[in-house]
This record gives C-alpha cells, structure tokens and sequence, in this order.
C-alpha cells in the first residue's frame, strides 16, 4: 500500500511539475518568437476563439490589415481594455484609413469605428482553456502559491537527503 501511494504520489508531482514546465517553455518560446499571447474573457468571438482561450497575436503593420482578419486592439472605451474581433470593413477617409470590427458571435457590427497606427495584432491562432491558465498565473496568490510550494519541495527534499539513513560508512571505517 505505501508503495503503491509513493508511486502514485511521484507520478502526480512529474506530471503537474512537467507540465508546469512545457507550459513554461512554450509561453517563453512564443513570447521569444515574437507573439503575444492574449486572454479572451467573453463569448464575442464563439466559436472561433472560445471564453477562456488563448488568441496568440503576431504583431503586424496596420497598413497589411484586411476584411476578415481577427486583430486585437485597445477598446475605445476603456483603454484599460483589449478587444480581439474580427474586420468586417475597411473604410477610406480624409484623415486615413478606419476598420470597422464585429465579434463573430454579435448579431451586429461594433459601435464604433477604429483607426489604427503602427503595429496591431492579428491573431495567428487560438488555444482553448489556456487563457484560464495565462490569467490565473497572472494573479498574486497564484504566483506566492508556486514560490511556496517551489520553496516547500525544494527544503523537503534537502532535509530527506540530510536525515536519510542509507547506510553511509564514515571514511577510513
């Protein structure tokens, strides 16, 4: 029985520390790759990128923007806030161009009109649940939580390598 719970015990902590650590490597692959990920919290966009997903952005220029893609920009509104829609048309006017966007799940097109500078974020592609992953790692708790139990593991496993009773003789015994 203690074998089979030390065994299960091992299995769970590799799994959760080796996934904890995929999912590491590929967020600084993506991040070294030069994408940005981004978390989608409402429905707007269901069922392309669905509530919780990650829309992964690669940042292009605002002129290569077209009908049909899905950019992320700042919401007009609330600066505070970004907004991943799709273009649903691109306007020409006296002072440039302006993009009207529309979530794929509205029945109607966005209330307002874009105009876009620079470089924006079109989304190359979305991972479904991993927003959830990206938001909560972002919390305070979260993030004390793994420091402790970093912390924890790694004392843990210093203070059974100082007490372990293996059979060590002294030198010259």
């Amino acid at each position: 029985m203690r074998r089979s719970v030390r065994t299960v015990s091992k299995v769970t902590v590799g799994l959760l520390a080796g996934s904890a650590g995929a999912f590491a490597v590929v967020y600084t692959a993506l991040i070294a790759g030069g994408y940005k990920p981004v978390a989608v919290y409402s429905g707007s966009m269901t069922p392309t990128i669905p509530v919780g997903g990650l829309a992964v952005d690669r940042p292009i220029p605002a002129t290569r923007v077209r009908v049909g893609d899905v950019i992320t920009f700042t919401d007009p509104y609330d600066q505070s806030r970004m907004v991943t829609h799709r273009v649903v048309a691109i306007i020409r006017t006296t002072h440039g161009l302006a993009y009207r966007t529309k979530g794929d799940a509205n029945p109607g097109r966005d209330p307002w009109t874009i105009r876009l500078s620079g470089q924006v974020g079109r989304v190359a592609f979305s991972i479904p649940v991993a927003g959830y992953v990206l938001v909560y790692a972002h919390t305070r708790e979260v993030r004390s939580a793994l420091v402790v139990l970093a912390a924890g593991l790694i004392l843990f496993g210093l203070l059974r390598r100082i007490w372990r009773t293996d059979g060590i003789a002294p030198a010259g015994a």
